[in-house]
């Protein structure tokens, strides 16, 4: 029986294609889960999430169009922006991604354009600062985000499970990332046999 679990370290270009075989378009999105707050101050700081407003742990997550998971990161702390983590993940000049491959982002990815430039990478347009999009820009936005919304069916999936989508409780250290990716496995295998 094939292996539902997705990957947690792809460094070539070889292991990419191996994960998502015959793939023109990967979509790549973060995800926050939260957590109990921490009673060390050093811990609640670093697991704040301005975005949510309460404390969370977070995954970068590379899904295809069939919403099957085949990539995630470590869980790190909800205070990490998504693309920082990417970054941390692929550092720049990245040689995983080939030419030819698509990878369809939201703007939480804003700068990627700048430290990847031989990647194709699809985003939506952001609005300029005191004007208002383009007819033409919001049509792109609506073309991508119809897109990509494909990714957020995927995490949408794999968060049925209470244990990643509910307030998460228990301390012991790494079991929170076993535990993404269990659900992720279980999607993906619910995606292939059911």
């Amino acid at each position: 029986m094939e292996m539902v679990f997705p990957e947690r370290k792809i460094s070539t270009v070889e292991e990419l294609l191996e994960v998502f075989l015959d793939v023109r378009d990967l979509l790549i999105d973060g995800t926050e889960r939260p957590i109990q707050r921490p009673k060390d101050n050093e811990k609640q700081k670093e697991n704040y999430s301005g975005k949510k407003k309460m404390h969370t742990r977070k995954n970068i997550i590379i899904s295809d169009k069939k919403k099957r998971i085949g990539y995630v990161s470590p869980t790190m702390d909800g205070k990490r922006h998504d693309y920082g983590m990417f970054k941390e993940e692929f550092p720049p000049p990245s040689v995983v991604f080939p030419r030819g491959m698509a990878l369809w982002m939201d703007l939480g990815f804003t700068g990627f354009e700048k430290d990847y430039p031989d990647i194709l990478v699809i985003m939506p347009k952001k609005k300029p600062k005191g004007k208002e999009l383009t007819a033409d820009a919001k049509a792109w936005n609506r073309i991508v985000s119809g897109f990509r919304v494909l990714v957020e069916h995927a995490i949408g999936g794999v968060k049925r499970f209470g244990i990643v989508s509910d307030k998460f409780r228990n301390r012991k250290d790494g079991f929170d990332d076993k535990v993404m990716v269990v659900s992720c496995g279980l999607w993906n295998y619910h995606l292939k046999f059911c």
